[in-house]
């Protein structure tokens, strides 16, 4: 069965029977740790930033957002592909 022929149903079907296998939930950790250690910095940022603002922080804020973007969308990448390898 290939990732491409499947519908929203089984999809849906497919991520669920992948999340409850060891396997699974550890490449969604593994895929999914960086970005969330990101978003969470990003929002200490913007918390910081309100509270005393700088152009530090600011930047600092945006290196925050860069990083988050690049690694989720990896991270969605990796998680996607090992699915497929996953369904074959």
């Amino acid at each position: 069965m290939s990732i491409y022929d499947l519908d929203m149903k089984g999809m849906r079907k497919a991520l669920r029977k992948f999340g409850k296998t060891l396997y699974g939930r550890t490449v969604f950790f593994i895929a999914y740790l960086v970005p969330f250690l990101a978003f969470v910095a990003l929002v200490g940022f913007v918390i910081f930033a309100f509270v005393q603002p700088s152009d530090e922080i600011f930047v600092a804020a945006c290196v925050a957002a860069a990083v988050f973007l690049v690694s989720f969308l990896i991270g969605n990448a990796y998680y996607y592909s090992e699915l497929r390898k996953f369904l074959k």
